[in-house]
């Protein structure tokens, strides 16, 4: 794109609501980013709290099975991240 000095009346305002749109769109990609941390952590402290009362209970079969969906949680977490961040706004 042209310098701004060099922009027309037209093509300023179009460059305006193209930045105005783009900035929306972001504000909107970091509130579900927001959104998704905080569901993720809130997994985590549940999880974690489940697996502290199975240990106290000494039932380490309970502790594994916490343990194993944990990982397939993260791993899913982990894929949706990666591919949203692939995908092209």
């Amino acid at each position: 794109m042209e310098p701004e000095d060099h922009l027309t009346l037209d093509e300023a305002r179009r460059l305006i609501a193209y930045l105005q749109s783009e900035l929306e769109r972001q504000r909107a990609l970091n509130a579900d980013m927001r959104r998704a941390v905080a569901d993720m952590a809130r997994a985590f402290q549940e999880s974690l709290a489940l697996s502290h009362q199975a240990a106290q209970d000494g039932d380490l079969e309970r502790v594994r099975q916490i343990v194993i969906e944990n990982r397939r949680a993260w791993q899913d977490w982990l894929r949706q991240i990666v591919e949203a961040a692939g995908r092209k706004p």
